[in-house]
């Protein structure tokens, strides 16, 4: 019980510190683009590098962790990295000369760091709580994550004004550090254990890996393809989304406050959606929370010069859209063995969640190239109806259950 108490503790910290910075470079944009020589679509840009590395980055990391068994250590590494993007982009602040080399060299960072926290927090608790139970430990765990994405911003733009941009910039990346070095501590000694016989270091063990995913392989590229849709809309729209309220309501405090209490919203969704994955399976709860957030976000486009109904819809739309971590790798955590919990994990949110994120970013930053921010989220809505084609192809519980209990 300890145990499982520890595990969700200290993951749970990581996951409040890796999305506290979800939001970093989106708040920071708002900043940027007032520097001299800053456009919007080079901004743009660097949004892609990073969401592109960060999933690139994502499946090696969980399929070292698997190798190694220590998930729990590079959790902590993982917001080490992220210390240190936050400080390379507040560098352009008192740099001048430099600035767009700066802000790459920051996103590059920050798509590193992004890159372990999701697959790695998933596979510890995976190992900690059993099949059936870990999507609500990965709701509750989720909540924190919301939670750092909800209040992160609000606290960052605080900081920016009270001590100034850069200043502001540095008491976050201090902070980054002391959390990192809380988890270090937090989960040594809750490092998984490995089944030699079917992971092992050498090549002969990573071949008989290979062939153990084999009859995962089929479920986890259908769900990763309808991830990868749904976050290219999702991630894709969050870019710009600090810059469509600071331009609607051209105020940066109202900007934050959107923001914060609308993402308030999946502090109560995820742990919410994670007894609901728990209860009645993956696949209904994938289906909910793609059509809850559809409709949603299409209301949103309707009525977002409106401040308490964008703050409404918005956050309607965030309660369901928000809830990926649980009900995503909840769904994989049934299905798939745990042995393979970091590959499987890092598969469908390192290639299906943020390199879709990532080609989102570039899709959207092509449309303001040549419309407006309000016009160019606009145009991102198809994809998120496009999401929801992908729906009938995933398996039911019935299927899925007798998947898992066949490996």
């Amino acid at each position: 019980m300890y145990g499982k108490l520890r595990s969700l503790a200290f993951t749970s910290l990581g996951h409040f510190s890796n999305d506290g910075t979800t939001l970093l470079y989106p708040t920071l944009i708002t900043y940027y683009v007032e520097l001299p020589g800053i456009k919007i679509p080079y901004l743009g840009a660097m949004a892609i590098i990073f969401n592109i590395i960060s999933g690139i980055f994502s499946t090696p990391v969980g399929n070292y962790a698997d190798r190694k068994g220590n998930h729990g250590t590079l959790i902590a590494v993982g917001i080490l990295i992220l210390a240190l993007s936050s400080f390379l982009l507040a560098l352009p602040f008192i740099i001048k000369g430099y600035t767009l080399a700066l802000i790459l060299a920051g996103a590059t960072v920050l798509g590193i760091g992004q890159a372990f926290y999701h697959p790695l927090g998933a596979a510890v608790l995976r190992s900690t709580f059993e099949p059936r139970s870990a999507p609500s430990a990965m709701g509750v765990n989720g909540s924190f994550g919301s939670l750092g994405r909800a209040i992160m911003p609000l606290v960052i733009v605080f900081l920016m004004t009270a001590l100034g941009d850069f200043h502001g910039l540095l008491i976050y990346t201090l902070y980054s550090l002391v959390s990192a070095a809380i988890i270090y501590g937090g989960l040594r000694g809750q490092e998984m254990s490995r089944k030699k016989k079917v992971i092992a270091a050498d090549s002969s063990g990573k071949a008989e890996t290979k062939r153990s995913m084999k009859a995962f392989m089929p479920f986890l590229y259908m769900l990763t393809a309808a991830v990868f849709v749904r976050s290219l809309f999702l991630t894709g729209t969050i870019t710009f989304i600090p810059t469509l309220f600071d331009e609607t309501f051209k105020s940066k405090t109202l900007m934050v406050t959107i923001i914060t209490l609308a993402y308030i919203s999946p502090i109560i969704g995820q742990p919410y959606f994670g007894k609901i994955t728990a209860k009645y399976g993956g696949r209904f709860t994938v289906i909910v929370t793609f059509v809850l957030s559809t409709v949603f976000f299409g209301l949103f486009l309707i009525f977002y010069h409106n401040f308490i109904l964008t703050i409404i819809l918005y956050g309607g739309y965030a309660f369901a859209a928000y809830s990926g971590f649980p009900v995503f790798l909840g769904y994989v955590g049934q299905v798939v063995p745990k042995e393979f919990s970091g590959a499987s994990n890092g598969l469908v949110w390192g290639i299906g969640q943020t390199v879709g994120g990532g080609i989102g970013a570039a899709v959207i930053t092509l449309f303001t190239l040549f419309v407006n921010v309000p016009t160019a989220i606009l145009y991102m809505f198809p994809f998120a109806i496009g999401s929801l084609l992908f729906l009938p192809f995933l398996p039911t519980r019935e299927k899925a259950e007798k998947l898992a209990s066949a490996a």
